[in-house]
């Protein structure tokens, strides 16, 4: 093939770029409203400190307002692009797929444990993502797990969920 050939590039029929768009919409409120739960959950967390930066309350509530902001802004994207701009060929897996752990998670969390269960989120959410190095992904989420774990309850003086380890 020389340099001036065209290479033809298969093209979105009409119904893959609506179809992608409405999905698009659809994940978008997913968010919407897996972010608004968190951040009604955000509410119910006890600390005589309110909503002070040195409190457990405040880096859930600034995590959980910028996604719910950011998902406002992926639906309103999703809503304003026009349909030649949304492209046929978007995956929609991972973001289902990363939805669907996070609900497993919190499901989890409590009677497996913080350590348990993030470091098993942490180890889909990568493969999820694409990485195929398992023992990288599985000694990378166990660390990243007991730092977190550790950081919170020895420094910031945070319980988190004991689970089946006791810790």
């Amino acid at each position: 093939m020389s340099a001036t050939e065209e290479v033809e590039v298969p093209k979105a029929t009409d119904v893959e770029v609506e179809a992608s768009r409405l999905v698009r919409i659809i994940a978008a409120i997913v968010l919407i409203v897996l972010s608004a739960t968190f951040l009604v959950g955000v509410f119910d967390i006890r600390s005589p400190k309110g909503f002070d930066p040195a409190g457990p309350r405040f880096f859930p509530l600034l995590v959980t307002t910028a996604w719910l902001i950011f998902s406002i802004g992926y639906l309103v994207e999703g809503l304003r692009a026009p349909k030649a701009k949304v492209e046929g060929d978007r995956s929609w897996f991972e973001p289902v797929a990363l939805a669907a752990l996070l609900v497993l998670y919190a499901l989890l969390v409590v009677p497996l444990g913080y350590v348990i269960a993030t470091a098993l989120l942490f180890f889909a959410a990568a493969r999820v993502l694409g990485s195929r190095q398992l023992w990288r992904d599985a000694v990378v989420a166990v660390v990243l797990a007991v730092v977190v774990y550790v950081a919170f309850t020895r420094f910031l003086d945070i319980s988190l969920p004991e689970g089946v380890l006791g810790l």
